[in-house]
């Protein structure tokens, strides 16, 4: 998830730039342990910070049904 953040062109150089920055929560990922891995917990906790700091956590399917119904529009 650091990458996400970090790397250039990432979220804190897109929200400098003025830009509102999302991702799919199924086409991203995260380190887990032992301990977290069953329930992607650090993933879970990684998403809900950028939610809080970027922009939105969308679902993919909710995503393609939109993408589908523009393109038959």
């Amino acid at each position: 998830m650091g990458r996400i953040l970090t790397s250039p062109g990432g979220m804190i150089d897109m929200s400098r730039m003025g830009y509102v920055c999302s991702t799919i929560r199924q086409a991203t990922t995260a380190v887990e342990n032992a301990e977290s891995c069953m329930d992607e917990w650090a993933k879970q906790i990684a998403l809900w910070r950028l939610s809080l700091m970027f922009g939105y956590v969308f679902d993919l399917h909710p995503v393609l049904k939109a993408l589908e119904d523009v393109a038959g529009e």
